[in-house]
């Protein structure tokens, strides 16, 4: 014990840091087990603080650098190491994609059980932009001594780490972020407690198409307002001149940021945005990569992986970003759940006079009504990856080959590995750096039977 304070003295201990985990923090073995060290990078050695020990591994934070990694670099942004949006900001942007790959590497060998020797050569295609990149950013609202306040929440934590300009984000968003800020002080109700589900404002969420200069602002409440609530945040928003203003509501307890309901105070509720030769609209609730840029070049990639002048089914769908792409050169069958997102894609496709079919529904349920042949299937799941029933009816439909978009390594090489039981072979991977600053990464990996 400290004399005089009753605190417990944590641990200190030297570390050799030998891998990243999927979340960033540095990999270090003791004969104690495995050691997840906040701050330190692969070749390093450091003195570590323990934060907390479980039965077969610990995890830790860097008090210091002894042997610093080559490519260690001071991070940008002043709220760093606190902020949980990031990740990587103490490495190199040539070391954070060196990174990347590995962990897809790592994932696919260790998780999906694939040689080595398929990987030697993957590369992590670099961001047009590794700062101010963002197109999207969800600022979590709360109360603070009778104040509202708002940020981004602590690494691990609902504790809000309060921001006024985050790095990643585009300019336009931070701009807009920056008009508000002073102005909640003056709203006549509160911020939102998740411990009690009282309060009204919840969160600020901003969207910003980068090439048309357009931007929504959606303000996200619990309950109903009064008619001066919604004033007072209509005329808060106009400050920012949004293209369009919303109002979001979710009064569902917990911390999902978005409701199903959205209806627009300013304009009607959607943006634009270019992605190669198309424009797209989408809206509060939509799905849209928030890297303009480097979603160009994914896009690009995996319908030139699709082929051309074949018949594509495409799981997962979304708004149609990527249907664009491949019914440019293809006939399409799209698939998606969200209804809402299957109106958006329609309505993209006539935008862009392109034609799909499009269909609503959850893949699984779907695939097993699809009976018809197709060349080529193209996914683009959630995190979570596939479900199983899709990769069965993947396997019975014989279908030549799959074009897998993915934004989780480890999910992806269990879905690989279960479709190279069913006769699949991996013939190309390719990852492509979305998330600069953390440690996130996309990967396209193309299968066939």
């Amino acid at each position: 014990m400290r004399k005089g304070t009753g605190a417990t003295r944590r641990e200190t201990l030297p570390l050799e840091v030998s891998a990243l985990s999927s979340d960033g923090a540095g990999i270090a073995r003791t004969g104690k087990g495995v050691v997840f060290v906040e701050g330190a990078l692969p070749g390093e050695t450091v003195i570590a603080e323990v934060l907390s020990q479980h039965k077969d591994f610990s995890i830790a934070r860097t008090v210091s650098v002894e042997r610093a990694a080559e490519g260690r670099v001071p991070p940008r942004c002043q709220h760093y190491g606190h902020c949980g949006g990031c990740q990587l900001q103490h490495a190199s942007y040539p070391l954070q994609l060196k990174l990347k790959a590995g962990l897809v590497r790592d994932a696919m060998t260790r998780l999906g059980g694939f040689p080595g020797e398929l990987f030697k050569d993957l590369e992590c295609v670099a961001s047009p932009q590794s700062w101010g990149y963002r197109n999207k950013a969800s600022f979590p609202v709360q109360s603070f001594k009778g104040r509202i306040v708002t940020g981004f929440y602590r690494a691990g934590t609902h504790r809000l780490e309060w921001v006024r300009h985050c790095p990643v984000n585009a300019g336009p968003l931070d701009a807009l972020y920056r008009t508000l800020l002073d102005g909640l002080a003056d709203l006549p109700f509160g911020g939102y407690d998740e411990r009690t589900h009282e309060g009204k404002l919840r969160h600020l969420v901003m969207r910003a198409g980068l090439r048309t200069q357009e931007t929504l602002l959606s303000f996200v409440i619990n309950g109903k307002l009064s008619a001066k609530g919604v004033s007072a945040l209509v005329a808060l928003g106009a400050k920012g001149h949004p293209t369009t203003l919303t109002l979001n509501h979710n009064s569902r307890p917990g911390n999902v940021i978005l409701g199903s309901y959205t209806e627009p105070l300013l304009g009607d509720g959607l943006i634009r945005e270019k992605l190669g030769d198309w424009t797209l609209s989408f809206g509060t609730t939509s799905f849209f990569q928030v890297n303009t840029a480097q979603a160009e070049q994914l896009f690009s990639y995996a319908s030139a992986q699709a082929g051309e002048g074949g018949r594509v089914l495409e799981l997962y769908s979304g708004v149609g970003s990527l249907t664009c792409w491949l019914a440019a050169h293809n006939e399409v069958t799209s698939v998606e759940d969200w209804r809402y997102s299957v109106e958006m894609a329609e309505n993209n496709l006539r935008l862009n006079g392109l034609a799909a079919r499009t269909l609503c529904g959850k893949a699984e349920d779907v695939i097993e009504e699809l009976h018809g042949a197709y060349d080529t299937v193209v996914m683009d799941p959630p995190r979570d990856g596939c479900d199983h029933r899709v990769l069965a009816a993947l396997h019975r439909s014989n279908t030549p080959r799959i074009v897998y978009v993915s934004c989780n390594p480890a999910t992806l090489a269990r879905d690989c590995k279960s479709l190279a039981g069913y006769g699949y072979r991996l013939i190309s991977i390719r990852s492509f750096d979305m998330f600069p600053q953390t440690a996130h990464v996309e990967t396209v990996a193309v299968l066939e039977r």
